[in-house]
């Protein structure tokens, strides 16, 4: 891209993307500053770097400027926006992790190490949506079923509740709702392995006896069923394996992180940071 041994770097974009990326810069990247055009985040810190005006972040004189978001048409706003605060240098933005998912790697250096130590169990995920991860999971174990736990209709109505009551999170009744049992089974590489279970969860997981799992990944995003699925799924995991959490360090879902925290506290645990764009983390069953 350029010949400088170090590059004075502006993340425009302070929320959970542009976050996730200023924790995977290399040293060349000296970060300055994020910018944000919201007015309530300027004076702020994340971290050790001032959030500021796209303004003031110009007239620092970056030499690159990294979009902290995924929507094309807002990066495309904000270059026009850098460009006409006069700055004139390279954009740079996330959007290849969606390729390089390190979510994705951890989940399948974690098959391979299962397969090398022999450990038995199934594996699952809550929080299905499309599949798509689910129909990674599967590849990743080709001999194993796969459990599948979701609405198939979207956020409930009760654990929106919960959120509103927590200010938790502003998701809505209903979001994530353009999915359905046929579309996933459809991008599953083998339906025949893959068990659905629809429906509201905890309820859901009475349709699971006797099962153990090596692999389990949830994709909740909210307080209640994350808190109502650690401990079940947990006593379930083979013992070295883990829970592959998402959302644990996101800045849109503090009802997850809420939810991971009070079960490691009680149960002296850790979650491991996973360095994707969401803020997944690893517990491991001791």
């Amino acid at each position: 891209m350029m010949a400088k041994s170090v590059y004075k770097t502006v993340i425009f974009g302070a929320g959970q993307i542009g976050q996730m990326t200023a924790r995977l810069l290399n040293s060349p990247c000296q970060l300055l500053c994020f910018a944000d055009n919201d007015p309530h985040k300027h004076g702020s810190y994340i971290g050790n770097i001032p959030v500021c005006s796209p303004d003031a972040a110009a007239a620092l004189l970056p030499d690159l400027v990294i979009l902290g978001v995924l929507d094309e048409e807002r990066r495309n706003s904000m270059i026009k926006q850098m460009e006409n605060l006069g700055y004139h240098g390279p954009f740079r933005d996330p959007s290849v992790l969606r390729m390089f998912d390190a979510r994705v790697a951890v989940m399948r250096l974690l098959s391979e190490q299962i397969y090398q130590l022999d450990i038995p169990g199934n594996v699952a995920e809550l929080g299905v949506f499309r599949g798509e991860f689910s129909s990674l999971i599967s590849a990743a174990f080709p001999d194993r079923k796969i459990h599948l736990f979701d609405t198939f209709e979207g956020f409930s109505e009760k654990d929106i509740t919960i959120e509103a009551s927590g200010n938790l999170s502003r998701a809505k009744t209903g979001d994530f709702s353009s999915t359905d049992i046929d579309s996933v089974l459809h991008v599953m590489p083998d339906p025949t392995r893959t068990v659905i279970h629809k429906g509201w969860f905890p309820d859901t997981f009475s349709d699971v006896k006797d099962e153990t799992f090596c692999f389990v990944s949830l994709d909740a995003d909210l307080y209640d069923p994350t808190a109502a699925a650690l401990p079940l799924f947990y006593e379930r995991l083979a013992i070295g394996e883990v829970l592959l959490v998402h959302d644990v360090y996101s800045t849109q879902f503090s009802g997850c992180r809420k939810a991971v925290g009070e079960f490691c506290l009680k149960n002296h645990l850790f979650a491991d940071p996973v360095c994707d764009l969401h803020g997944s983390a690893i517990i491991r069953k001791l």
